[in-house]
């Protein structure tokens, strides 16, 4: 289904997550993602990176003051972050060598034309790599 309204469409630009180590995570997502650093911000309540793959991004975030203190949890809302790559080997490996645990092996998935496979992130956040044709 889909359905927009006139005007100019909605462009997702940042998903934020919260993280333990922001320099491990930005390590992560740059070194071993293939994503760009745009940039650091650090405010009184939050220090954070931003990195970008195309036009969308991560907002890599640390609480700080009373709300870092409050541990976080995952819950069961959130799925997974995909990703498209040309090679989904070559990125899965690039991402464990920079603190990612591989979830899922590349698969070849015949029927859709895809190979898919996934890696948990530094703070167990799932990525979901994806090879088209």
């Amino acid at each position: 289904m889909t359905v927009q309204e006139s005007g100019a469409p909605t462009l997702l630009s940042l998903t934020a997550l919260r993280v333990a180590d922001l320099e491990r995570s930005a390590e992560f997502y740059t070194r071993g993602c293939g994503f760009a650093h745009d940039k650091d911000l650090d405010t009184p309540t939050f220090r954070a990176s931003i990195v970008r793959a195309g036009a969308a991004g991560l907002e890599l975030v640390v609480p700080t003051g009373i709300e870092g203190e409050t541990p976080h949890e995952h819950g069961n809302m959130f799925v997974k972050i995909v990703l498209n790559t040309d090679d989904v080997r070559e990125r899965m490996a690039h991402a464990c060598r920079h603190g990612g645990v591989e979830e899922t092996p590349a698969t070849e998935l015949e029927a859709y034309g895809m190979v898919i496979g996934t890696v948990r992130d530094p703070d167990g956040y799932l990525v979901e790599f994806v090879q088209r044709g």
